[in-house]
């Protein structure tokens, strides 16, 4: 222990963290080629209706080193006031991707190196019973090994991931056929049921997909501040609050750096409730045109050379707020409980999932996890029998039952529109990136014009587990343990409603001579409610409930 300035500086921590990562990926994929029939007389014959075969490599390894550096120190101020203060610097060295000589931003990747993350903590006791505890800190977050792989696996080079397509030719017998590039990529097929080698046949994808160059590592800022009470040696009050603050979250929707923009609208107009057909007429709102079928063909911003370029973002960012109350209490002859409320909520903003590209200023809604209220309750009783007879304390005792509960609110979902009548996906660019890092935007759906990002909720959760033990002394040093377990005790119908699992989210059937035609460049969409059994809003109860009734049996031998 040492003085500085008259302060006790304490466990004061230096130190250093190394972790090498190889990582080495194995996709067998399409090497071998595949076959397709039409029908079975088709396959007696050999006359496939097309043949398809990948090539390249299906091998992607790389090695990821990661640095942490570390100082820490815990101070005593004075009697009443510690501070717990430390600086941590830490990265990991991502390796520069196989480079596309025709799109050089495929072979970068931008590590970042300066992550200084400092952290303060105190804990002031004014009473001998009350503490006063806080902290703030800054955190960086570790970029997932599958985020850079899907990222740049696909570099447009035939080398690394190639294809060919091919059909049969019907100017020829099926043991006569001759193999012919028609276009890289594409041609005349091979005999059935041997496989392509020869490499003219293959091509490179025209879409690409890399880390977007102003990629920023995840980061959160995290603040608590708790007041703790002990009213008595058996029951203590804390009430606190806790602030996190996530910035440059990457996105789950892809973000195609290829993409022109929409040039036209869309006005959607919404039919009253109990139409069943267009035209209505209704309250109307107009946005840009995100039919499907028109953004398809608008590659070519940056490159005609290529479709799409998938760029990995991190634009989002998540602010978490909470107020919580915590009651324990330690009563005598074994039992204690807690009991526990938080309210809470989560906002997500600028892009954490998106749905028009071109926008994502607008973007403030609840985060998938937002639960507003969750209430917990825990209770365990210990049996500690003191009377004279020995048959009851060895009946009674080493008996333990405890239970668990939570009641928690419902999740948020996004309310959507179906498909155009012709098929196309309406109100969402990101529906149509199809690299190997996509998310499919909201649930591969266009969203609702009328109602916000993920503003409807679904039903809470309750939960109630029950447990009930007893351990048995075979020796001094020996004991068996009996548990039996219920999970979800009363077999509440717990529909697991988020980001649309669990419920019929489908709003509107867009509809209207012109609605997602693929070809007007201003459209009308006239929106009838998706009313009736099974429609909006509809519970679905198959495979989306959050936990059957379950018992549990154990055995436990302890030596």
């Amino acid at each position: 222990m040492s003085k500085h300035r008259g302060l006790r500086c304490q466990n004061a921590k230096f130190g250093f963290d190394y972790d090498r990562t190889h990582i080495a990926d194995f996709e067998f994929g399409n090497f071998r080629g595949t076959y397709a029939f039409s029908n079975p007389t088709d396959f007696a014959l050999g006359q496939y209706a097309f043949f398809s075969q990948s090539s390249g490599t299906p091998y992607f390894n790389f090695t990821v080193p990661y640095y942490g550096f570390y100082g820490q120190d815990k101070i005593q101020v004075s009697s009443k006031l510690t501070l717990n203060l430390g600086l941590r610097e830490d990265f990991q060295v991502f390796p520069q991707p196989q480079e596309n000589p025709a799109f050089p931003l495929t072979g970068q990747f931008p590590n970042q190196y300066k992550r200084w993350a400092p952290r303060l903590g105190f804990a002031y006791s004014p009473k001998s019973n009350t503490v006063v505890r806080g902290g703030f800190g800054v955190f960086y977050e570790i970029l997932d090994g599958i985020n850079y792989e899907n990222s740049v696996v696909s570099n447009g080079l035939s080398s690394q991931q190639s294809s060919a397509f091919t059909v049969f030719n019907k100017g020829l017998a099926p043991n006569a056929q001759a193999p012919q590039v028609i276009a890289p990529g594409f041609g005349n097929g091979p005999t059935f049921p041997s496989i392509i080698t020869r490499p003219a046949f293959f091509a490179g994808s025209s879409n690409l997909s890399l880390i977007d160059p102003g990629f920023q590592t995840p980061a959160i800022l995290e603040s608590s501040l708790e007041i703790e009470q002990q009213f008595s040696p058996s029951t203590t009050l804390t009430v606190g609050t806790m602030w996190t603050h996530a910035y440059h979250l990457i996105a789950s929707s892809a973000y195609d750096l290829n993409l022109i923009p929409p040039t036209g609208t869309t006005t959607y107009v919404a039919c009253p409730p109990g139409a069943v057909a267009a035209p209505c007429t209704g309250p109307s709102t107009t946005g840009p045109n995100l039919d499907s079928g028109l953004l398809a063909n608008r590659e070519g911003l940056i490159s005609s050379k290529f479709g799409q370029i998938n760029a990995l973002i991190s634009p989002g960012e998540d602010t978490y707020n909470s107020f919580y109350v915590k009651l324990e209490r330690r009563m005598s002859k074994g039992l204690e409980s807690l009991i526990s409320y938080t309210y809470s909520k989560d906002l997500c903003t600028d892009g954490t999932d998106f749905y028009n590209q071109f926008n994502l200023s607008n973007l403030n809604s609840p985060c998938l996890l937002d639960q507003r209220n969750r209430l917990s309750i825990a209770g365990v009783y210990t049996a500690h029998f003191g009377g004279s007879s020995a048959a009851g304390q060895k009946l009674l005792n080493n008996w333990m039952i405890s239970t668990e509960m939570a009641f928690n609110s419902g999740r948020p979902y996004a309310s959507l529109l179906n498909t155009a009548p012709s098929g196309n996906m309406l109100n969402d660019s990101a529906f149509n990136q199809t690299t190997s890092n996509t998310a499919l935007g909201i649930n591969g759906s266009g969203i609702s014009p009328t109602i916000g990002l993920n503003s409807l909720y679904g039903p809470g959760i309750d939960e109630i587990d029950f447990s009930v033990s007893r351990i048995f002394h075979v020796r001094e040093n020996q004991t068996i343990t009996l548990m039996a377990e219920a999970f979800n005790l009363f077999n509440t119908s717990n529909f697991y409603v988020q980001n649309g699992a669990g419920i019929n989210q489908v709003q509107y059937n867009p509809m209207g001579a012109n609605c997602g035609d693929g070809a007007t460049q201003n459209q009308t969409c006239y929106l009838v409610p998706n009313s009736g059994p099974g429609g909006y809003g509809t519970l679905e109860s198959i495979g989306q409930l959050n936990g059957p009734r379950i018992f549990q049996f154990s055995l436990t031998y302890q030596f």
